[in-house]
């Protein structure tokens, strides 16, 4: 319902787009109806969120309008956008002729987005710089056996952001302080063994890192500090499946996140939940592509 193929008609591409945003424009949300999250033969979580007033927290507003794509060719990036929509989220899955992207797409007044895609790591900086745009995405892949990154980007300078490679997990949580957050991050490999990249915002805004932990040890960290899900990473190890995420305390009302659902299972839970997707990963095993998704409250 909220997902797409492979484009190759552009008149069809605007009319499926253009009824996958007025969908998008949902009113309610009322996560209470699957408080388990649970779909068969996966271990997908949902975690709601509590009302608790002992801290302050940051509003995050619904977007006007959006909509997510999935199975986009990498030539035909371009054929996803529409006129006042930019990108939130790129993420990439498969290798070879089976590479493809996942993305989020908003409508924000004001907003003026752009992305750049397969940058080597020492392109980076000076690719983001003549964008003259600030990074808020990105994913890494093996690109015919060069690591590469590619990037959703949006026009102006503020709030400032830096993008960091080759971290471990360690490095990653010690990007975050009182004054700066990780506005997203990606899970990458070289060498065999796993590393993260990141983008980092001077914003101030209570954040927490969890790293390599279970999906019932995140839920548990995230009531702990009454914080609610802003970015998830999923990776196996050992036939296990852990989770990287950053959480921050936000008014979104209620929310959910997901682990391993498939494209239509990740479309139902959008519709049920009355929600838009806040962030989104996918990625590709033998049973096929599945995605990590947090959902927010849409309009009031």
């Amino acid at each position: 319902m909220y997902h797409t193929s492979q484009i190759t008609d552009t008149k069809w591409l605007v009319a499926v787009l253009t009824g996958i945003m007025a969908l998008g424009c949902t009113t309610e949300i009322n996560l209470n109806t699957d408080p388990t999250g649970t779909i068969k033969n996966s271990p997908t979580t949902q975690v709601e969120s509590s009302r608790k007033e002992e801290f302050m927290k940051f509003s995050s507003k619904p977007p006007e309008s959006w909509f997510w794509s999935h199975d986009i060719d990498p030539n035909h990036i371009d054929d996803v956008l529409l006129p006042g929509m930019h990108l939130t989220r790129l993420s990439i899955y498969g290798s070879g002729k089976s590479r493809r992207f996942a993305a989020t797409s908003f409508r924000e007044s004001g907003i003026e987005g752009t992305y750049l895609q397969d940058i080597a790591a020492a392109d980076l900086d000076s690719k983001i710089a003549e964008t003259g745009a600030r990074p808020v995405s990105i994913t890494a892949a093996d690109v015919d056996g060069q690591l590469r990154f590619s990037l959703a980007l949006q026009k102006g300078s503020e709030p400032k952001t830096s993008v960091h490679i080759n971290l471990d997990e360690i490095g990653l949580g010690q990007l975050v302080n009182d004054q700066r957050r990780i506005a997203d991050f990606t899970i990458y490999s070289t060498g065999g063994v796993r590393k993260y990249a990141a983008i980092v915002e001077e914003r101030p805004r209570p954040s927490w890192v969890f790293t390599r932990v279970t999906a019932k040890e995140l839920d548990a960290n995230l009531r702990k500090h009454d914080a609610t899900p802003v970015r998830v990473r999923g990776f196996s190890e050992n036939g296990a499946r852990y989770f990287t995420a950053v959480a921050e305390q936000l008014d979104v009302g209620n929310w959910a996140w997901y682990d391993d659902i498939d494209s239509d299972t990740v479309a139902g839970k959008l519709d049920s939940n009355n929600a838009y997707p806040s962030d989104l990963d996918a990625y590709r095993d033998e049973r096929g592509v599945h995605f990590t998704v947090v959902m927010y409250r849409d309009h009031n």
